[in-house]
């Protein structure tokens, strides 16, 4: 090995044992944080405040250390994977450690301690978190895809037990509570919630910089809705179907669905090669939780109020009106320049 080959496999090495000290000191601090608020020592609180000072220090020196290596090795190829996944990675340990300062500070003003359903799912929430976040740590120790994985998938059941948590504010025990608890409960548990995804956000830097392998984007979700459900709503599923397949999952609905697709339709499609095979008119959903599994509602020639009287959480209502009497040509036209706009919006170019 020659001396420069030594030199960088020193500086690589002294980011990472940096990045893991600063990954422990921050794991040490959550730990603090979620004892303080537990136990309601407001001691152990404090010392995860504090603690935040010299964190601070770590992510400015590290930063520097990283653009230092750039500058003197101009790394490329696996070397330059893993500086850019350890700027990205101590930027995610910082938000943790400014989580663990969110969460100290709200325990020192609540007025009444934790109990209840409430502290028992917020524990077992924030005992896995942090156990995520140490097995997502210990995988970039080891340099192990396979256990970063493993350790992403932890994040389900953190989701799970953050909902109960959640759940609980919303029962008469949470009722009883100040306003200023009441929220600053909802800020802790949201904060513990978000452990588990910075630790996953670790998890798939770690898969990056070993195998080059990135994140996969899921499909995004649309529904396009109308009355009949038997034409330009069919129109546009066969259009994501055809040209955004990769990108899209694409469904369609009817306020009173007609028993078949219309002729004109079939026709115009099997003229432009555009696949109806399983598509029929649907009825809206008998489960009105559905509705949420979808990331935007088209509704033709109608308001999203027509269907469900209030619109899920994070769901987008998009309206496409079209001209009285249009040709099946036309509608045909317009949907397939509406659906590729949408697209290209909410995902971009088909190269992304």
């Amino acid at each position: 090995m020659s001396l420069l080959e030594k030199r960088l496999a020193t500086d690589l090495q002294d980011i990472q044992q940096g990045i893991l000290r600063l990954g422990r000191s921050v794991h040490k601090a959550l730990s603090h944080a979620v004892g303080g608020l537990l136990t309601a020592d407001r001691s152990l609180s404090y010392r995860a405040m504090l603690g935040d000072h010299p964190i601070n220090r770590e992510v400015d020196a590290l930063n520097l250390k990283c653009h230092r290596f750039i500058a003197k090795h101009l790394p490329s190829a696996g070397h330059l994977r893993f500086i850019s996944s350890s700027l990205r990675i101590i930027i995610l340990l910082e938000r943790l450690g400014d989580y663990a300062v969110t969460i100290s500070r709200e325990a020192t003003q609540l007025d009444a301690a934790l109990e209840g359903a409430f502290k028992s799912d917020l524990e077992n929430t924030a005992t896995h978190a942090l156990s995520m976040l140490s097995a997502a740590l210990d995988a970039y120790d080891k340099e192990d895809a396979a256990l970063a994985g493993e350790t992403a998938g932890m994040a389900k059941r953190v989701v799970r037990e953050y909902v109960m948590a959640y759940s609980d504010l919303l029962v008469p025990e949470g009722g009883l509570l100040s306003r200023g608890d009441q929220f600053a409960r909802l800020v802790i548990i949201r904060q513990i919630e978000r452990i588990s995804d910075q630790a996953k956000n670790l998890c798939e830097e770690v898969v990056f910089f070993t195998t080059g392998e990135t994140k996969q984007r899921p499909r995004y979700r649309l529904l396009f809705l109308d009355a009949k459900d038997d034409g330009a709503t069919q129109l546009a599923v066969a259009i994501c179907r055809k040209y955004h397949a990769d990108r899209i999952q694409a469904d369609s609905m009817g306020l009173q669905p007609a028993s078949d697709i219309r002729a004109d339709v079939r026709a115009l499609c099997e003229t432009r090669g555009l696949d109806l095979s399983g598509l029929d008119p649907s009825g809206l959903y008998a489960d009105a939780t559905l509705w949420a599994n979808h990331d935007v509602l088209v509704t033709f020639d109608s308001d999203i109020s027509v269907y469900l009287d209030r619109v899920p959480y994070g769901v987008v209502p998009v309206r496409w009106d079209f001209p009285e009497n249009a040709s099946i040509e036309s509608v045909f036209q317009v949907t397939s320049s509406r659906v590729d706009d949408l697209v290209h919006l909410v995902r971009g170019p088909a190269t992304l």
